[in-house]
């Protein structure tokens, strides 16, 4: 069994997500602070400022846990998650943006159709399911989270992060475009689903 294996990243973020996503509501300025640290992390690479591992990575595995010197496949998934949340809660003071149920091809087909711009959104999803490299990968997510944030369109960062993690190697990235894709063209989302969660795809077996 892989540290990748081993590791809940859906668990750790959903965790994580919440309690920042709480304090964030409640006006806490310790997380409005650490909500800005994070959006300005987005483009940088796990690791690159000390700080943003005490609100993304730190604990995520055991103490006794031997690991390389480069951010693992988890790490990333966990920084990438956990940043663009910080990016898609921002200015938002009443509303949870942080929804568990809604998965990313869900909640671009929401964006598709509560928009108005839906070939725009497909060419955007589109995009990101062809990427060639994670840098390209989180560069189209970013953009769609903006646009989340702008339509009010929420996402499961727990299930997002396991997505991100599966996106890292080929096997896990076939499984999770394709439980992308199931979801976003499935036609009775045609409608603007947005208030509770329901069954959806899983990616939860990711390699």
């Amino acid at each position: 069994m892989t540290m990748r294996e081993r590791v809940d990243v859906a668990a750790h973020v959903a965790a994580r997500v919440a309690r920042l996503q709480d304090e964030y509501l409640n006006d806490t300025s310790h997380a409005v602070a650490s909500l800005a640290r994070l959006r300005r992390g987005v483009a940088a690479p796990p690791g690159a400022d000390l700080e943003l591992i005490g609100l993304t990575t730190a604990n995520l595995y055991p103490e006794d846990e031997r690991l390389p010197d480069e951010p693992t496949d988890a790490e990333h998934a966990v920084y990438t998650a956990i940043c663009l949340f910080a990016l898609h809660q921002q200015s938002h003071r009443s509303e949870r943006m942080h929804r568990p149920g809604f998965g990313f091809g869900r909640s671009a087909r929401i964006l598709a159709t509560r928009s108005g711009t839906e070939d725009a959104v497909r060419r955007r999803f589109t995009a990101l399911g062809t990427a060639t490299t994670w840098e390209e990968a989180v560069h189209h997510a970013r953009g769609l989270v903006q646009q989340f944030r702008a339509f009010d369109v929420p996402l499961d960062y727990g299930r997002f992060a396991r997505d991100l993690l599966g996106l890292r190697s080929p096997r896990g990235a076939a499984r999770v475009r394709n439980a992308w894709g199931r979801d976003f063209y499935r036609t009775s989302e045609a409608r603007d689903e947005s208030t509770a969660p329901d069954a959806e795809t899983s990616t939860a077996d990711n390699d």
